[in-house]
């Protein structure tokens, strides 16, 4: 049982470096793509902070936010829209927040379940 238990482990943190692998390679296409089009990302603290003021609690918990290339925000197959993607924790709930990261506009707020 020992055995299995220690294999299952292994496959999560596999899979999971993987993940941050592809997170990490997102950002960077994002970064470069902004780049390239003139565009001026916010930092992701300051996407926090709007994320904060909109969320409007005390003791807010960041627990991710990922810079991305957001294709339900397309109007046509060419566009590109860099998002912040943010989760966070405040009062008991949990929040699921997409901003512009040209604009700071939020764009999606949902308290999840």
């Amino acid at each position: 049982m020992k055995k299995l238990l220690c294999a299952v482990m292994a496959v999560l943190v596999a899979l999971s470096g993987i993940s941050f692998a592809h997170d990490g390679r997102e950002e960077q296409y994002v970064r470069g793509e902004a780049a390239r089009r003139n565009m001026k990302l916010i930092s992701r603290s300051e996407a926090e902070r709007i994320a904060a003021e909109r969320i409007h609690e005390s003791g807010i918990r960041f627990k991710d936010a990922d810079l991305e290339d957001d294709d339900d925000y397309y109007r046509s197959r060419d566009d590109f829209r860099p998002v912040w993607s943010i989760e966070a924790v405040a009062g008991g709930q949990e929040y699921d927040i997409d901003i512009d990261a040209v604009t700071g506009e939020i764009l999606k707020f949902k308290l999840d379940d």
